[in-house]
């Protein structure tokens, strides 16, 4: 883990609702459709997690997975557009090679920050994967797993 200061950005996404991890392919394949026909598949990809897990049903979870784009980007239908903001986020990077891997890493990110004594939770932002590269063919996702602390 390690304590990093992250610029604010722009998202164009969609939201998905239901237990994380789930459902999230139909939402890229239409996020990248619209990207690319805007000329836009250069940005980052995001998922935002909206929903504490302790204390929202699975079924009522939100996640936005997004893309990062220009402030003046212009969304329609399915894509909507926020702004993730910025500050300190207590980050773990790691090379995911199986989806069952992710709920670890969120864990293993939660505790470590709960025991470090100059570290709180910013419940006010949400908390985010960033994706800094993804290998289809061979299932790795190099990921970064961001939690905003204050």
């Amino acid at each position: 883990m390690q304590k990093e200061k992250l610029s604010a950005n722009w998202l164009a996404y969609v939201e998905v609702q239901g237990p994380y991890g789930e459902n999230y392919d139909p939402a890229l394949s239409t996020l990248f459709g619209w990207a690319a026909q805007q000329g836009l598949q250069g940005g980052r990809c995001i998922f935002v997690y909206l929903d504490d897990v302790e204390k929202t049903p699975p079924q009522e979870c939100r996640t936005r997975v997004g893309i990062t784009v220009p402030e003046s980007t212009q969304v329609e239908g399915p894509i909507a557009l926020t702004h993730l903001p910025g500050g300190d986020y207590a980050t773990l990077r790691k090379q995911v090679t199986d989806k069952t891997q992710y709920g670890r890493y969120w864990q293993q990110l939660h505790q470590e920050i709960a025991e470090e004594t100059k570290m709180q939770f910013d419940d006010e932002r949400p908390c985010f994967e960033l994706y800094h590269s993804v290998d289809e063919a061979n299932d790795i996702c190099d990921t970064s797993f961001c939690i905003p602390v204050k």
